[in-house]
């Protein structure tokens, strides 16, 4: 192609300087020839065509030069800004798992400090023994289609080995900063008294009301929180959840004391831990809400300082009562 290119500017050249020089030495009386004035039109436009087509072809060819260089620049720019996001990112992620594992030590031993305290309370921070736990009164109602339609109201409930909590999992992060704790009870003994009616599956009616007795076994929580601080110390998120593997369930007077009360109960003790699954998300709900309220209630006047004091060890509980009761 280039060729052919360089081969025909010059005998374009040669015609269009033939037909200037027959131009000039043709007397002005004398009209050129038709055929003449369409020669050098055809002549004109032909070169005219062709200097464009070259120039559009160099301005094409500039234009994919100046795109293949922009994006070369752009690519040689970009590579190593993403080697420094993800070098930041892996560094960061470092630092904070490093610091981490430092960390979670001081949150065990806290959480240990905390389980010693369970059997006598925090007067000094208003909290009565959690060993054993007790509740006046606690009030379920369900309505769910693959449950029923169950009302469970539970008065006197007294919890016990709540202190025995073992700790599966502490992490406290720098980043957020997030608390996150797993923590399971080999055994919890609960007894009370209940009330119960409704229907079960929309097929058996319910009914009861007496003392009960009940071992929970391999009972799970999970806990994770974001904490903030706007004039004061607040839980961002908070994220609750339970489980448990078995239940067992003594109810006096449960259907009328009758053996089919008996058989009732042997169901619910192998329904509860899936029937707890389908109901969490409307029982979990009120208890985050609970939860936070009355956390958020406690560390309020504290700073993030002081609060990472506490969880670290190193200041005693009684040393921030000022702050946490203005």
């Amino acid at each position: 192609m280039k060729c052919r290119v360089t081969s025909r500017v010059p005998t374009m050249i040669r015609i269009a300087l033939v037909v200037g020089v027959a131009v000039v030495h043709a007397s002005p009386a004398e009209p050129l020839p038709s055929s003449l004035l369409g020669g050098i039109g055809n002549v004109a436009n032909t070169a005219t065509n062709f200097l464009t087509g070259v120039v559009q072809r160099q301005k094409e060819l500039l234009h994919r030069v100046t795109d293949v260089a922009a994006d070369y620049i752009t690519s040689a720019v970009e590579k190593p800004r993403n080697l420094l996001l993800n070098a930041t990112r892996v560094t960061t992620g470092y630092i904070d798992n490093a610091a981490s594992r430092g960390l979670e030590f001081k949150l065990r031993r806290f959480l240990e400090k905390f389980r010693t305290r369970m059997r006598n309370g925090i007067p000094e921070l208003g909290i009565p023994p959690l060993e054993p736990f007790t509740l006046d009164e606690i009030d379920i109602d369900t309505d769910n289609p693959e449950i029923g339609k169950i009302s469970l109201v539970i008065e006197n409930l007294e919890m016990r080995n709540l202190s025995t909590f073992l700790i599966d999992r502490a992490k406290l992060s720098l980043i957020g900063p997030t608390i996150t704790i797993n923590i399971s009870i080999p055994e919890i003994y609960a007894s009370g008294h209940y009330n119960i009616s409704g229907i079960l599956g929309d097929t058996y009616p319910l009914r009861g009301a007496g003392s009960f007795q009940t071992t929970v076994r391999d009972f799970r929580v999970y806990v994770n929180t974001v904490l903030g601080y706007a004039r004061g110390m607040y839980m961002k998120r908070f994220d609750l959840d339970f489980s448990l593997r078995a239940i067992k369930i003594h109810l006096e007077n449960f259907m009328g004391g009758e053996e089919i009360g008996q058989i009732m109960s042997k169901v619910f003790e192998d329904l509860t831990p899936e029937a707890m699954d389908i109901i969490k998300p409307d029982i979990l709900p009120p208890i985050q809400d609970y939860v936070a309220s009355h956390v958020n209630e406690t560390i309020h006047h504290l700073t993030m300082r002081d609060l990472f004091h506490v969880l670290l060890g190193e200041y005693e509980f009684g040393d921030i009562t000022h702050l946490l009761i203005p």
